[in-house]
């Protein structure tokens, strides 16, 4: 009895436990499954040291393979061994016999697809991102393997993974009715992502042409290569671009990265003007933007394993940098950063959730897989309307100018009013005053005609007066005599002071032609203003005034000054030379373009020539310094006792310089910058004091800074040339009414701008 009991319990119960187990791993195949994951039914093996072959593995003498047991798909992290899995499959449906093993991640270097029917090798296909496209069985963007089974008909499938990034092996099989639609419903959803962002990239182009903003016209380079990154990351850069050249597919996937934050980078620099915003902000942007370089290179020249690790390594990093500029921007005031930072939140969870995704830390979920995708998703249109609302912020700025400027018109007018009245009761008092004046020369006529009675008797006086002088002129003959005689002595002298004075006239002469050769040429401001003018009139035969214009390459930017250095004649032309090369040193070697800060520098150093003991002078200058930012449209001014006097839409505006002499005892300095907008085209004026304080016209009195705003005012919409040879008739007119002579050096300059 123990022994039938035991012949049943080996013959029956151990088989049934045995094959029953064995079944279990069996993935089925059924009219009711027309898709199914193979994850749970998958073995896998680890081959460390690439030693194995397919012989070995399906032999059935190896025992060596382990159950994945999980319904995630197969994942491990980095390495360099070959991984080995296998899945054995059974088809229970006698109507559908074809079915497609589906393998759905793209980024493998070698795949290898071995179908065993009855022991017997019946398939075999080597395929993956590092074999040329068309070894593939089915042409796809995945990897398709066609199998064949009839009913009841059982099969084991091997795969062979060998690759330098991360090994994930979703495996899933498909009749392939279902199969086309589950593929259309990709690719329908991957076509409306790519084309959301490709209308981004449309709108942000056409949006640049009207307002010449180079934040728009960046935009698209970012969008762009996250395109080409999901199309390496999906295989449709292997299937369409290059599907003949492996090593350029996967090169892709790195540099799309690479180039993606490139493009993030310089958006930055322009979007958030990172340069204006804080020192730290520019930091982190070059750090960024070094980031990116360095990556491009290690795409390009170094192993795709090196290059993914890293692309990997820098990605959040730089997208937590990112991040941070917004949160800067949004602190010094900037609105519209409130979107770019709700766009690299979003961006950055999505990212954190697809590396953990990669490396297997989190579960293979299809939000996990396209985790990315999504936050590109959220991440583009954020981003365009942070675009948006800065150029909304940009134009309330606008408007709200044009509306401040509007406001002042009116109260000048209303003061230009208040001025009218005030003046025709000043001319009605003087009209009274004038007659007052008349009844006084009337009376002081008849006393004229009193006096000239009085003189009628002094001259029978000055008569006998000049009898008494007859007797004395013999006296002055012997005077004359002892004239001549010194005067002969004179001409000896004057003859020697000649020539003392011809040798310092020759001096003075070569010294204006070093003012000259050291003043800007006529050829340098052709360089830089499309028409100009200068009137420059020494007092003497060289000045204490003189002009100066350069130009910074990198800022875009002229920087053009006029100077009055105190006195004139040989001190004020030794100042002169010292200011020009002090100018050289400050804006050239030191790149200074703030106008202030030149002046301040220009102080520093004359204080520094004038506190020395035996310094040239103690004498200082007036200056007054024009920057035209040809990159922002505006100019910047800064002056001290120097005004700017400018025309826009005929309309006349000044700019008072600060009460402030250059090289002063001054200790505490505080210059005050105006700046401009260019909306128009507009002409500047920048002069010293000696036009206005020239002597002369009917009254003989000084020009005044008045009339000459009012000559600029009548002359501006004329050409330069026009104007310069105005100011130099009305200067000569004005000073030779009364045969008066220059009192001062004379510089004015003017320039058109074009916005």
């Amino acid at each position: 009895m123990r022994i039938l009991i035991s012949f049943i319990f080996l013959g029956i119960i151990i088989p049934y436990t045995t094959f029953g187990g064995y079944a279990e791993d069996i993935l089925t195949l059924s009219e009711k499954k027309s898709s199914v994951n193979a994850a749970k039914n998958i073995f896998f093996y680890i081959d460390q040291d690439n030693s194995l072959q397919f012989d070995q593995i399906s032999s059935p003498a190896f025992n060596k393979f382990t159950s994945w047991n999980s319904t995630d798909n197969l994942s491990f992290e980095y390495g360099t061994g070959s991984y080995w899995a296998k899945v054995d499959i059974q088809n229970k449906d006698d109507q559908y016999r074809e079915w497609l093993v589906e393998v759905a991640y793209a980024p493998l270097d070698e795949l290898e697809f071995y179908l065993v029917k009855n022991e017997k090798l019946v398939d075999h296909h080597l395929t993956g991102d590092h074999v040329n496209y068309s070894e593939r069985p089915i042409d796809h963007h995945n990897y398709l393997f066609p199998v064949a089974l009839e009913n009841l008909e059982s099969a084991t499938i091997y795969f062979r993974v060998k690759t330098n990034g991360i090994v994930k092996l979703p495996v899933n099989l498909y009749q392939p009715w279902k199969y086309a639609e589950v593929n259309s419903k990709y690719e329908v959803t991957y076509g409306i992502l790519l084309g959301i962002l490709a209308m981004l990239c449309i709108l942000s182009i056409v949006t640049f042409l009207p307002t010449r903003d180079w934040s728009y016209l960046i935009f698209p380079l970012p969008l762009v290569a996250k395109i080409m990154f999901t199309f390496s990351l999906t295989g449709h850069t292997f299937q369409y671009l290059f599907p003949t050249s492996p090593v350029m597919a996967n090169m892709i996937t790195p540099l799309s990265i690479a180039l993606w934050m490139l493009g993030e980078s310089m958006f930055n620099l322009y979007f958030l003007k990172t340069r204006k915003l804080s020192k730290a902000a520019f930091y982190l942007n070059i750090f960024g933007f070094t980031l990116s370089i360095a990556t491009i290179i290690t795409s390009v020249f170094l192993s795709y394993y090196a290059a993914i690790k890293l692309v990997t390594a820098t990605a959040i990093p730089f997208s937590i940098s990112a991040l941070t500029l917004g949160i800067i921007a949004y602190n010094k005031g900037q609105r519209n950063a409130r979107y770019y930072i709700s766009a690299w939140s979003v961006y950055i969870f999505g990212l954190m959730i697809f590396v953990g995704f990669a490396t297997g830390h989190l579960p293979d979920t299809f939000f996990t897989q396209h985790a990315l995708e999504f936050g590109d998703l959220f991440m583009a249109p954020l981003l365009f309307t942070a675009l948006s609302k800065k150029y909304a912020v940009y134009r309330e700025q606008k408007n709200e100018a044009i509306k401040q400027m509007l406001d002042m018109e009116a109260k000048a007018k209303v003061t230009l009013e208040a001025k009218v009245v005030e003046r025709t009761l000043e001319l009605q008092e003087a009209t009274t005053e004038l007659e007052e004046k008349t009844e006084e020369l009337e009376t002081q006529a008849n006393q004229l005609e009193i006096k000239n009675e009085e003189v009628t008797s002094q001259a029978e006086e000055l008569q006998s007066m000049n009898d008494q002088m007859l007797e004395t002129n013999t006296e002055l003959e012997q005077i004359n005599e002892e004239i001549a005689a010194q005067r002969d002595m004179m001409e000896i002298k004057n003859k020697k002071l000649e020539v003392v004075t011809k040798s310092l006239q020759d001096s003075i002469n070569y010294a204006q032609r070093i003012q000259k050769t050291i003043l800007p040429q006529n050829k340098d401001f052709d360089t830089f203003f499309e028409d100009h003018f200068i009137m420059y009139r020494p007092k003497h035969t060289i000045s204490g005034d003189f002009y100066w214009v350069t130009e910074n390459t990198k800022e875009d930017k002229v920087v053009l000054i006029a100077a009055d250095c105190t006195g004139h004649g040989v001190p004020g032309a030794l100042m002169s030379v010292l200011g020009g090369g002090y100018l050289d040193k400050i804006i050239n070697l030191k790149k200074i373009t703030s106008p202030a800060r030149i002046l301040i520098e220009m102080h520093q150093n004359i204080q520094s020539l004038t506190s020395q003991e035996d310094a040239l002078m103690n004498d200082g200058m007036d200056m007054g310094v024009l920057v035209w930012d040809r990159k922002e449209k505006k100019v910047t001014f800064a002056g001290t006792h120097t005004p700017l006097v400018f025309v826009q839409n005929n309309k006349l505006f000044s700019i008072k310089g600060d009460r402030f002499n250059l090289g002063s005892n001054h200790k505490k300095i505080q210059i005050k910058e105006h700046s401009i907008p260019l909306t128009e085209e507009s002409s500047f004026y920048l002069f010293s004091d000696g036009f206005q304080d020239q002597f002369g016209g009917d009254h003989n009195k000084k020009i005044s800074i008045k009339r000459l705003k009012e000559l600029i005012l009548m002359l501006s919409q004329k050409p330069m040339k026009v104007q310069h040879d105005a100011f130099i008739k009305f200067f000569e007119s004005w000073k030779d009414k009364n045969n008066e002579k220059q009192i001062d050096d004379v510089l004015l300059m003017g320039v058109k701008i074009k916005a």
